[in-house]
């Protein structure tokens, strides 16, 4: 038992991270962490309420600058949603996302030996996001059934300048979109991201989101960080293949970037 536990650590592959204001965001979870101390010294053990209602006080606006950072999709922060001018978003999805930017929770509070209180803050970044890639999906599209093999698909983008978003695109040479909110069915949608990340395309993560028989394709271009072109073979090989269209619709699809 001791050496498997060993060999599960030893193979263990780390979720993708990136740094975003005060924050880490783990694009593999797509969960934002954020952590803040109370610098009040009352003494050990004394009016432990009140350090705890500093790092509180504290936390939120770390939270909030940091998740107001995050890369929803190609040139397009979050920030960029929260207003309902300049290419924002509804009135009502801009109510739902302000309330949605409320809902972080306390992951984990540390008690200091000199009195100090540290605070380990969670945001839910689908969960928070949600309202605005419902938005974007078509109620009516239907459900294609891939009639072949197809359980997923897996983009390699490790050779590429590309920076996570939660909505990236793909896109064949000539332009046409191929992998958009818009092309994922709305009940989809609600229990999962559109893609997640990795940084190893054996990472157990990628085989349980994309499948033992996933399409794998190597991306020849990014733009705008987090929109990805194809080459000409792969464009004309997947404009209208069925199971890549399914597994999209289904949001099985995993994109794999440089550590």
């Amino acid at each position: 038992m001791t050496l498997l536990l060993f060999l599960n650590a030893a193979l263990a592959i780390e979720p993708v991270m990136e740094d975003v204001g005060a924050g880490r965001l783990n694009w593999t979870t797509m969960r934002l962490e954020v952590s803040a101390r109370s610098d009040r010294t009352v003494g050990a053990w004394k009016n432990v309420r009140v350090q705890e209602q500093d790092a509180l006080d504290r936390l939120e606006p770390l939270i909030e600058d940091a998740a107001r950072r995050v890369r929803y999709a190609p040139q397009r922060q979050a920030d960029d949603l929260l207003t309902v001018e300049d290419g924002g978003v509804p009135a009502s999805v801009l109510r739902r996302l302000d309330d949605g930017l409320k809902s972080w929770r306390v992951r984990e509070t540390r008690y200091l030996s000199n009195g100090g209180v540290e605070m380990d803050g969670v945001l839910e970044v689908h969960r928070w996001l949600r309202p605005m890639l419902l938005s974007q999906t078509e109620a009516a599209r239907a459900r294609p059934t891939s009639t072949g093999q197809t359980t997923g698909i897996l983009i390699d983008v490790r050779h590429l300048d590309f920076r996570p978003c939660l909505a990236p695109e793909l896109v064949t040479l000539d332009g046409r979109s191929l992998l958009h909110p818009s092309k994922v069915h709305p009940d989809v949608m609600r229990r999962r991201t559109p893609v997640i990340y990795v940084n190893d395309p054996a990472d157990p993560v990628a085989a349980e989101r994309a499948g033992d028989a996933p399409i794998f394709l190597i991306a020849s271009a990014v733009t705008a960080d987090c929109q990805l072109t194809l080459d000409a073979a792969d464009s004309k090989r997947l404009a209208d293949n069925v199971g890549f269209a399914a597994s999209v619709t289904e949001a099985r699809v995993v994109i794999v970037v440089a550590e």
